[in-house]
C-alpha cells in the first residue's frame, strides 16, 4: 500500500509540474508584455527639448537689456500637466558686458522651474490651440511665480509635436535677494518662446 501511495504521489507531482510550469511561464511572459506597453504608453505622454529659446528682458542702469538662452531644457507631461525647465546660467547671453561677465562666473549653477498647467485636461491625439495659466515654482530660490502660456499640438502620421510658448513676470529682489549687480531693475520679464518639443520615445 505504500509503495502504491506513494507512486500515486509521484504521479500527481508530475502532473502538477508538467501544468504549472506552462502557467508560470505565461505569467512571466504577461507581466514582462504589460510593463513594456504600459512604459510605452507613458512614456508617449512625455514631450521634450533641450533647444528651448528663452529671453530674459530687464533694465540695468535706466537702460532695456536682454538675456537669451537656446538650451532651455523643457520637460512636459501631457498627463498630468506638469512642465519642468532647466537652464545652466553661464549658457545664457546678454547683450550687456557687465552682466554678461556675471553670468559667465555662474559655472556650473542653474535654475530650475517646476510648475504645472491650469488645464484640467490636455487631449494626447490632438487639440486646439490652448491658453493656460501656469504656476510653479524657481529653484534653488523657492520662489512662488505665475504666468500664462499657449500650447499648440501637431500631429503627423504617427509622430506628435508641441509649440509651446510661456510668459512671465518676476521681481527680482524675491528671485536674487543677494543681488550683486547694482542698477539693475526690479522687474524682470520671461519668454519661452514657441520652443518645439518631441514626444520622448520619438526623438
Amino acid at each position: 500500500m505504500q509503495l502504491k501511495s506513494n507512486m500515486q504521489n509521484r504521479q500527481y507531482m508530475k502532473t502538477y509540474t508538467e501544468y504549472f510550469k506552462p502557467v508560470l511561464l505565461y505569467t512571466i511572459l504577461l507581466l514582462v508584455f504589460t510593463g513594456i506597453n504600459f512604459t510605452s504608453v507613458y512614456a508617449q505622454e512625455e514631450y521634450q527639448t533641450s533647444a528651448g529659446t528663452l529671453i530674459i528682458s530687464a533694465h540695468l542702469n535706466d537702460k532695456p537689456v536682454k538675456i537669451k538662452s537656446k538650451k532651455l531644457l523643457i520637460l512636459l507631461d501631457y498627463e498630468t500637466g506638469k512642465v519642468m525647465m532647466k537652464q545652466e546660467i553661464s549658457a545664457l547671453r546678454s547683450d550687456n558686458d557687465t552682466l554678461q561677465n556675471k553670468l559667465e562666473g555662474k559655472t556650473n549653477e542653474y535654475i530650475r522651474f517646476e510648475g504645472k498647467l491650469g488645464l484640467d485636461y490636455i487631449n494626447t491625439r490632438g487639440h486646439p490651440p490652448l491658453d493656460f495659466q501656469i504656476e510653479g515654482i524657481i529653484y534653488p530660490q523657492n520662489y512662488h511665480v505665475m504666468g500664462t502660456g499657449h500650447l499648440v499640438h501637431h500631429v503627423e502620421g504617427s509622430s506628435s509635436t508641441c509649440l509651446l510658448s510661456m510668459t512671465f513676470q518676476l521681481e527680482v529682489d524675491k528671485l536674487f535677494p543677494e543681488n550683486q549687480l547694482p542698477g539693475l531693475g526690479n522687474k524682470m520679464y520671461i519668454q519661452i518662446v514657441q520652443s518645439l518639443l518631441a514626444r520622448v520615445n520619438e526623438r
